[in-house]
């Protein structure tokens, strides 16, 4: 710890003009994403991009200045997937795709997604070669062919050692972190309001010490450290400024309001199996959700069951798709899950039984063979049904979406996307189902400008379900029903919470 300590006060020294000045902009550029995002995001973002190679050439755009820059783009590319310290996010906030493209690419995730996810791996693994390389250019510009030449002649396992070396350094920050934490859920516990000022001072601290290591390791690189010409007490006040700066609008988006409870697949934990009228009758008696969400699918004579998975074989003793089975060989079918029995039934089935227990339903049309296809008859027999239960459907194909919507203006239809891609420009869906494990900040904020509500699935974990309440979402989707009502009427320690948000960001 002492030699961390050194590195601080060694990174403190470094805080001239220009570097104050990139801290300043790398923090409002992350504002900017999550305010605005669009075409101002992707602006900050390119002008944040000029100034790592302007600081190397000494203001000069000159060769070097383009090498740098170039360089840079390319790293920062291979390295996108695992989050750019949470300015992909902003990149995805700038960037906006129509959602049939995006419905396209998700359509097909499971035939290009391995394949992309090897060829990005071995780049990503490659490029842990040419990292020495590449310091060597911040300190000396040359020439790509000498730049790849170094590289190429790099011993892979040197360069890992060497890495795991610097992880120490970010260990000691993450210690820092977790006693913050620490601090400010004991604070929170006995007093609120002094909690919500711990989390300020906490959070301004944690990236006060992030800015200072992170510069400590970037003048060590780019040519020769200089010391700031200013009192090292009046660069670092204003650094700390800043930090408090940042550290109060983050806390100020922390939302104490509670999400819509929504159970997913008709569930409470275990109380039942998924998607069966005899799960949904306890689920509702035992939590009361604002909705229930479950899952229907078309059978081979076009009629509607309700089921999940596109197989019979996960909860009965039937082989196949559902797709191939008419509706009569699969009324009553027994299924079995979690040492619970129950019967399969049909959508006509369960929307009665919700219906006599004045239960609203959430119901996702699986995107499965000629689901869309089905949307006019659908909605023929169930639209009327649905808006006057205060039900909604959603569903992962957009076709399914915009049909629905075509037909029946007045249902309320969302659009459900299995990741994070970009933003989505103006469509037909009254709300979004996100996936919780890569819902980020600036998605949200991005549905919210939309004037959209946000439903997260499926968060089961208690900070799971507290983080993505203290962020604001509409609702959550979850298996843990129960818990998650509990988790709301008990005192929340919400600004601890938003403080792991901020944390969570950083990935």
């Amino acid at each position: 710890m002492q030699r961390y300590w050194q590195i601080l006060m060694r990174g403190r020294r470094q805080l001239t003009g220009p570097w104050l000045g990139l801290v300043c902009l790398t923090l409002l550029v992350k504002v900017v994403g999550v305010t605005f995002g669009g075409w101002s995001a992707l602006v900050g973002l390119g002008l944040l991009s000029l100034c790592l190679p302007l600081i190397v050439t000494h203001w000069r755009f000159n060769r070097s200045f383009w090498l740098i820059w170039s360089l840079q783009l390319l790293l920062g590319l291979i390295w996108l997937p695992l989050g750019w310290g949470g300015y992909t996010a902003t990149l995805q906030a700038g960037l906006t795709l129509s959602a049939p493209l995006q419905n396209a690419i998700f359509t097909i995730r499971y035939q290009w997604g391995p394949m992309v996810g090897a060829i990005w791996g071995l780049l990503w693994l490659s490029s842990f070669k040419w990292l020495p390389s590449t310091w060597q250019q911040l300190k000396q510009p040359t020439s790509w062919r000498q730049w790849w030449l170094i590289g190429w002649h790099q011993s892979f396992w040197r360069v890992v050692w060497q890495l795991i070396k610097l992880l120490r350094w970010l260990g000691c920050w993450v210690i820092s972190a977790l006693i913050g934490v620490g601090l400010t859920f004991s604070i929170e516990r006995l007093n609120p309001m002094a909690g919500q000022l711990t989390s300020w001072l906490v959070l301004a601290g944690l990236l006060w010490e992030l800015i200072v290591l992170i510069l400590d390791g970037l003048t060590t690189q780019v040519q020769r450290p200089v010391g700031s010409k200013r009192p090292i007490w009046l660069v670092s006040g204003l650094l700390l400024c800043v930090s408090l700066g940042f550290a109060g609008w983050w806390l100020s988006g922390t939302v104490t309001t509670a999400p819509a409870i929504i159970a997913h697949r008709g569930v409470d934990g275990h109380n039942g199996v998924q998607n069966t009228t005899s799960a949904l009758k306890r689920t509702v008696k035992a939590t009361h959700p604002a909705a229930v969400e479950m899952d229907i699918q078309p059978t081979l004579d076009r009629h509607w069951v309700v089921m999940h998975d596109p197989t019979l074989s996960h909860l009965s003793q039937r082989q196949g798709p559902v797709r191939d089975y008419r509706l009569q060989q699969l009324i009553g079918l027994p299924l079995w899950e979690n040492g619970e029995r129950g019967q399969l039934s049909t959508f006509k089935q369960y929307l009665r039984t919700a219906r006599q227990l004045n239960q609203p339903l959430l119901v996702e049309i699986k995107a499965i063979g000629s689901a869309a296809d089905l949307m006019a008859p659908f909605g023929h027999a169930y639209a009327r049904q649905l808006r006057q239960a205060h039900s909604q459907v959603h569903s992962l194909d957009y076709e399914v979406v915009a049909r629905l919507k075509q037909y029946d203006p007045k249902l309320r239809v969302g659009y459900i996307t299995p990741f994070n891609l970009t933003s989505f420009s103006d469509n037909v869906a009254d709300f979004y189902s996100l996936q919780a494990l890569t819902l980020t900040r600036e998605q949200l904020a991005a549905a919210t400008r939309q004037h959209k509500p946000v439903y997260v699935w499926t968060p089961d974990g208690k900070l799971a379900q507290q983080r993505l309440a203290v962020m604001g979402v509409n609702g959550i989707i979850t298996n843990q029903p129960g818990q998650l009502r509990h988790l709301l009427t008990h005192t929340r320690q919400v600004y601890t919470v938003q403080l792991i948000n901020w944390l969570f960001n950083l990935l």
